[in-house]
């Protein structure tokens, strides 16, 4: 019986073993770099934050997909809209824009700053990604006609 014990205690503590985890987060943070850099990323949202709104858990497949080429988005949107869409089926934020501006900027604290701006769809949209070096991001979508709206989630 003590010997289950002590195997019990033994597997215990060498799994909250600090040594294992500070590479694990070394190869997470590499690993984040080489997908923002290499502009191929997908931000998943896990919650939405309208601007005049209660938070919404999100738990359907959104996304935002970033490639070198084209940037498709298939958002949900909660708030205030200044223009009504001309097609029932236009409500959200759903594009997929391959005339875009992309820019990167790396902060101190382990953050990265991912501005998007589309320019060949009808409407414009203005992206801002905070991304955290575990992945762990916030998108601000702009747009002239809609209140801006935030999403927090993760890049994958």
């Amino acid at each position: 019986m003590r010997t289950i014990f002590a195997l019990a205690i033994l597997a215990v503590l060498g799994f909250s073993c600090k040594s294992g985890e500070s590479l694990t987060k070394e190869e997470t943070i590499s690993r984040m770099k080489e997908k923002i850099e290499s502009t191929n990323y997908t931000f998943v949202p896990q919650t939405a934050l309208p601007m005049g709104g209660k938070t919404v858990n999100l738990n359907y497949s959104y996304s935002l997909k970033v490639s070198k080429d084209t940037v498709d988005s298939y958002l949900p949107y909660f708030g205030r809209a200044y223009t009504a869409p001309m097609s029932p089926t236009d409500g959200g934020i759903k594009f997929t824009s391959k005339d875009f501006e992309y820019s990167v900027s790396e902060k101190k604290n382990g953050m990265w700053d991912v501005t998007i701006i589309t320019k060949d769809i009808r409407t414009k949209y203005t992206l801002n990604l905070s991304i955290g070096d575990t992945g762990y991001a916030t998108l601000t979508v702009n747009q002239n006609n809609r209140q801006p709206i935030s999403f927090y989630g993760k890049i994958e």
